[in-house]
């Protein structure tokens, strides 16, 4: 019989629109407004306590990081990722534990087939008994390796017939991956699962590419309406746009009502109107999918209403409205989108959300 070698498991597929990983309900994309100075988050009181269950004596628990060249990336539902002595494993976000902490890195999940990348040395066999038992549970399949991904929006300069006097959305291209990569123009299904107003970057199409693939070249400056350049900007279902100044990054807003931008180096949540809610005061608190041992490098997404924050060593949770609920003050707060994890000196406590 053939030995086998081990197999580590890491890696990434397409993902399309047709594969949402939760239900989301658009709403009316709003009309373009010029963005406002900010005001700094409020804090609000008091604060939640602790249901009494004992803590998790995990090291670190964090929010689970769908791999797709997503920056900032998506977030997933339902699971954390958490480690013990420098490993990792996976757990339900009630605390159950799904995979042992003995993965060299974060898990993360496969952005199309919404399986576990869990970087554990096993062999073919293990490997699928375990999945198999994954399955069996309920909690998903383990992820083999294959080809790589991205979920990314971007408006072609070089669409032929772009109206050059207005936004146009025949201009909007959806940026996918796989062999040869490929652009595509924006389908309902695109709206219906990322939302009603779509982080984007303008771009000229790459002629290295070739003309059937359309990838994009370098971001470029792309004039607003008062003559300001913007890379970063948002476009909505509707044909409006917002153009915030000074962006370095623009996240998603999904169905919520804020989404993470990076201007000046930090991060703060901009409203749908284009206005920033809160001031650029937050570190990031997400890594990349595809370099998890690095620092983490993007704000997070909110999930049904809030958002994980920090400022320097302290972890909050903002709302809906820019208000840290949770002041950045605990030393570990995970926030999914259905339970709330918070840390203090004895551990990690499941946590009441502010009322």
């Amino acid at each position: 019989m053939k030995r086998m070698l081990p197999v580590l498991l890491s890696a990434v597929l397409l993902a399309g629109c047709t594969q949402p990983q939760s239900e989301a309900q658009p709403t009316p994309g709003p009309e373009a407004t010029p963005a406002t100075a900010a005001t700094p988050a409020p804090t609000a009181t008091p604060e939640p306590t602790a249901t009494p269950e004992p803590g998790l004596d995990y090291d670190e628990i964090r929010m689970i990081v769908c791999e797709n060249n997503d920056q900032p990336p998506e977030l997933y539902e339902g699971y954390y990722t958490m480690s013990r002595d420098g490993l990792w494993g996976l757990m339900r976000a009630d605390g159950t534990e799904v995979l042992p902490c003995e993965a060299l890195s974060p898990v993360s999940v496969c952005g199309a087939l919404y399986q576990w990348h869990w970087n554990v040395y096993r062999n073919w066999e293990e490997i699928e008994a375990l999945s198999q038992e994954l399955t069996a549970a309920g909690d998903g399949a383990l992820c083999g390796a294959h080809g790589g991904s991205v979920h990314s929006f971007y408006y072609d300069l070089d669409s032929p017939g772009r109206d050059t006097t207005a936004v146009d959305l025949s201009a909007l291209r959806y940026l996918t991956g796989g062999t040869p990569a490929w652009a595509v123009p924006v389908e309902e299904g695109c709206w219906d699962y990322f939302g009603d107003i779509l982080p984007v970057y303008s771009a000229h199409e790459d002629p290295e590419g070739g003309p059937e693939m359309g990838w994009p070249d370098s971001l470029v400056e792309f004039q607003r309406g008062d003559g300001q350049a913007v890379q970063w900007w948002y476009i909505c279902r509707d044909g409006a746009a917002l153009y915030p100044a000074d962006l370095e990054l623009a996240g998603w807003f999904f169905d919520e009502a804020l989404a993470p931008v990076q201007t000046g180096g930090k991060w703060a949540y901009l409203d749908r109107s284009g206005e920033l809610a809160t001031e650029a005061v937050y570190d990031p608190v997400c890594r990349d999918a595809f370099q998890p041992d690095e620092e983490p490098v993007y704000g997070a997404h909110l999930r049904n209403g809030y958002a994980v924050v920090r400022r320097g060593d302290g972890w909050g949770l903002l709302d809906a409205t820019g208000t840290e609920v949770i002041p950045c003050q605990k030393e570990g707060v995970a926030w999914e989108g259905t339970v709330l994890w918070v840390k203090d000196d004895t551990g990690w406590h499941r946590t009441e959300l502010p009322a």
